[in-house]
């Protein structure tokens, strides 16, 4: 029986990389627990990660760090929401892109929406376990590589 892969041969590195942790995952997690299980869980798959208590001081910071993964609450007591951090991030940072997942205790089809059309590309309502983690982190690893792979190189920014 032959092994079929779903990725040409020269492809598998690239996922290779963005799977193994190459750039640190950047947090903006108020909720003690769910920073706790995020850490740990990435840890775990040899991610680095970046932890910031708000999405606002993760976005105070974005231009000197440089994040290509960002996971964030929905919303913050200082009323800078993930909606808020990825219009930022679209507007002012294009490329390279930045993959945004968006993870929250509101479930209202209104918030959804309007984290998704502010430019996040995934959205989990919690509670979240690990291996619901691991695979939308997954995923954005690979979509990663994928725009990657199909983007031409560019100098770095000037700002």
């Amino acid at each position: 029986m032959s092994t079929v892969s779903y990725y040409e041969a020269d492809e598998a590195p690239m996922i290779e990389r963005y799977t193994a942790g190459v750039f640190p995952v950047h947090l903006a997690i108020g909720d003690p627990l769910l920073s706790s299980l995020l850490e740990l869980t990435l840890a775990e798959d040899g991610h680095q990660t970046v932890m910031f208590t708000s999405a606002r001081k993760l976005w105070e910071s974005f231009s000197s760090r440089r994040p290509r993964f960002i996971i964030t609450e929905g919303r913050f007591n200082d009323g800078f929401e993930a909606s808020n951090l990825c219009r930022l991030v679209r507007r002012d940072y294009p490329r390279p892109y930045v993959y945004i997942y968006v993870i929250s205790r509101h479930h209202e089809m209104e918030e959804i929406e309007e984290a998704l059309d502010a430019g996040a590309n995934d959205y989990s309502i919690k509670p979240v376990n690990p291996l619901h983690i691991r695979t939308r982190v997954l995923v954005g690893m690979h979509w990663l590589a994928y725009i990657d792979s199909i983007t031409p190189p560019h100098p770095p920014p000037t700002r």
